[in-house]
């Protein structure tokens, strides 16, 4: 982790690397950010801040896509001690739930919402002209300003939430302290103090976006793309713009499964891919690294905690937690972990397997487990009999709200018997859905997550 404090380490030169190399590498080369121009644009974007904020305890709705204007914005909300909050996602329920809470929001965004009508605006043009200023000035980073720059907003807020895939999305407080602290931890696994390169699909709202796009590369010697591609082609071109240095590709395994899937020609620096957010199969991580010619790794964690462990998934299901992770046990056998960017212990969804201090398999999560007439299955074992059958486009279980009883939300033309009669085929009838609700697509994040609280929305009162 490179931090103000090398320069009074006898590693001035690694300092000054980590201040004046490129950082954020843009379509136009001029347009291209050092960490000092960022660091430079924060503070004058923070003046602007401070003009619009009437009060000291201010709230920003950040939902720029542009990694260096996500970044800037989120380095001088903090030097303001503002508060950012990350949205789960875009729903007008969602947004309009966040004007209640807070109502003198503000909202960082090109396009604002119809549900957030009325609040006050920033758009990124705005932290464009900031950037243009500096660039066209001789400013210089005192190391000192920096160091208490630092040190200053280490308590400031990020408010994030869960994807609300196994029901509502819960609200997760983290500070700059504890984002750096499991920064670190990354950036020695991945090894990122030496220089390398990465290009993330992941939005920077979502908890592993935020590590990967923003924390890790801030505070190590990765460089990385301005834009969040989606598309074969866009991905590859983002790749393709730094050929000098060993690349890595973050993302999915939705999005992981489009790209290998697709003709485009990955480039021979990429070197490293890493997935999260949801399971990723073997069978993907072996068709990967044959198609892209790269090492995939999974990374483990949550909203609640981070990353905290990876594994190389074509090798091994064994899955090695980060330096210094602590795991214990309550007495009603919830797993707890505690790492450098925790200040306590953290209940893990997940039960844990150990087979030594630093490695483990996973069990299954505590949301997994169904119970019916006093019978228990895994949620995830019975949908994969439902999305098995053929015929069956995606579908999953749910349990309803007001029994214990099960439903089936499906995308397919087959009929319902067809349905019942192959699922008795590998279910215990106690877990039969007794209603078959049929939709057009099921309801995901960006991400690709089943959005179970839509579901349960569609089920009838």
């Amino acid at each position: 982790m490179l931090l103000p404090y090398l320069s009074s380490q006898c590693q001035t030169g690694l300092y000054q690397a980590w201040l004046s190399e490129p950082f954020i590498l843009h379509e136009n080369a001029e347009n291209g950010l050092t960490r000092k121009e960022v660091f430079l644009a924060a503070e004058q974007f923070r003046k602007l801040l401070f003009d619009k904020s009437h009060n000291s305890n201010f709230s920003l709705l950040l939902l720029y896509q542009q990694r260096h204007h996500f970044l800037i914005a989120l380095l001088a909300i903090a030097m303001q001690k503002g508060r950012v909050v990350l949205p789960p996602n875009l729903a007008d329920k969602t947004l309009s739930n966040l004007k209640v809470d807070m109502p003198d929001l503000i909202v960082l965004s090109n396009d604002l919402p119809d549900s957030l009508e009325g609040q006050n605006q920033i758009q990124s043009i705005e932290i464009d002209k900031i950037i243009q200023g500096v660039k066209h000035s001789n400013i210089e980073i005192n190391d000192q300003w920096l160091s208490d720059t630092l040190e200053s907003i280490q308590d400031s807020e990020i408010w994030l939430y869960t994807s609300g895939s196994t029901g509502l999305p819960k609200k997760v407080i983290k500070t700059w302290r504890n984002m750096m602290g499991s920064a670190e931890l990354a950036i020695e696994r991945f090894t990122l103090m030496k220089p390398c390169y990465m290009v993330t699909t992941v939005p920077s709202q979502h908890m592993f976006g935020l590590e990967t796009s923003i924390f890790w590369p801030l505070f190590s010697r990765a460089s990385i793309w301005f834009n969040k591609p989606m598309f074969p082609e866009e991905v590859v071109h983002a790749l393709n713009a730094n050929n000098e240095q060993p690349s890595f590709l973050v993302s999915t395994p939705l999005h992981i499964k489009n790209l290998v899937s697709s003709s485009a020609e990955w480039p021979n620096n990429l070197t490293r891919l890493l997935s999260a957010t949801a399971p990723l199969t073997k069978e993907l991580a072996v068709q990967t690294e044959c198609v892209m010619n790269v090492s995939v790794f999974e990374v483990y964690g949550s909203t609640e905690t981070a990353s905290i462990a990876s594994r190389q998934t074509t090798q091994t299901d064994v899955w090695q937690s980060y330096s210094g992770v602590e795991f214990t046990k309550t007495q009603d056998g919830d797993v707890l972990v505690k790492t450098k960017g925790l200040d306590s212990f953290q209940a893990l969804n997940d039960q844990i397997e150990h087979l030594d201090e630093i490695r483990f398999r996973l069990g299954k999560r505590s949301t997994d487990l169904v119970k019916v007439a006093g019978k228990r299955a895994s949620l995830s074992e019975i949908n994969a009999h439902l999305q098995a059958i053929s015929g069956i486009v995606e579908g999953v279980f749910i349990q309803c709200k007001t029994s214990e009883r099960l439903a089936v939300f499906v995308v397919s033309k087959l009929p319902k018997s067809a349905i019942l009669a192959e699922l008795r085929k590998s279910i215990d009838p106690t877990f039969l859905p007794r209603s078959i609700f049929y939709i057009p697509r099921l309801p995901r994040n960006e991400l690709g997550k089943v959005l179970y609280s839509d579901l349960f929305e569609m089920l009838p009162r």
